[in-house]
């Protein structure tokens, strides 16, 4: 299989490197991009074939499509013009929908599946969310699938769902660094040193990830394990609790879903 990736930010080399890793060679890929520097540094790193003329994906049976939402509107009409109308298209651009895709690629039937990963990708840990376009065929989804299993684990979701997947997981990184930048903040303004809180959160995160990745018992009853009764944990969660965190939560999601849809419409 030749597979193009047409971008080659962070996500589309953490893709590359993992399916470099575990099902491609070097030789079954094609890189592309607007960038000479970012070309030249990925051609040194993987040793892939790389090209500022979008014209060489033309013989790529799938297209991963990397580039920044904002830029479609330039890149899809030119793809167009150029793959076959039997290639399949691996889009992960957040509230670019399929259908967006079809119409700017001027493919009547163009298929397309919509994927959702996020940046554990780059050491194999990622998870992506898939869902396929109008035109896609469930054998084009299960090929996605195979392929960006190479990177993590895979869920499969109706294209409509798509925003939630991006605004849990897409982002759900971003998340976890900025309350574990939060939580050593909190330390150190209770005292500890700077050196000292980041030793204790960032492996005290680390080490709660594989405890859960290795445990039978589920979230909940992982954190109630934790929280004694009257102890200290339960003072704690009950103060966030008081803060209704929850809905905090829910309502950050939405904010990051309204987005995507925003993007999706202009």
């Amino acid at each position: 299989m030749k597979l193009g990736i047409v971008g080659t930010g962070n996500m589309g080399e953490a893709i590359l490197k993992g399916l470099l890793d575990n099902v491609l060679t070097k030789n079954d890929v094609i890189c592309v991009d607007k960038s000479p520097e970012s070309l030249d540094r990925i051609s040194k790193k993987y040793q892939v074939q790389c090209s500022l003329d979008i014209a060489q994906i033309k013989d790529c049976e799938v297209v991963l499509l990397a580039v920044k939402p904002q830029n479609m509107d330039e890149v899809l009409p030119e793809m167009g013009k150029i793959i076959s109308a039997n290639t399949l298209i691996i889009s992960i651009a957040v509230g670019i929908t399929s259908s967006f895709i079809v119409n700017k690629l001027g493919i009547s039937n163009a298929a397309v599946v919509r994927a959702m990963p996020n940046t554990p990708a780059l050491v194999g840990k990622g998870v992506t969310g898939l869902a396929k376009g109008e035109f896609a065929t469930d054998v084009q989804l299960t090929a996605a699938k195979n392929l960006l299993e190479a990177v993590g684990q895979v869920v499969v979701v109706n294209e409509n769902q798509i925003d939630v997947v991006a605004a849990a997981s897409g982002s759900g990184p971003a998340y976890y660094f900025y309350v574990t930048e939060l939580l050593i903040d909190a330390a150190v303004a209770h005292g500890l040193t700077r050196d000292v809180a980041q030793v204790l959160v960032e492996n005290t995160f680390v080490g709660s990830s594989a405890l859960f990745e290795n445990s039978d018992d589920d979230v909940i009853e992982l954190r109630k394990k934790v929280t004694s009764p009257k102890g200290t944990t339960q003072a704690a969660i009950e103060f966030l609790e008081s803060k209704d965190l929850k809905s905090i939560w829910q309502n950050a999601l939405g904010a990051a879903i309204k987005r995507a849809e925003e993007i999706s419409k202009n």
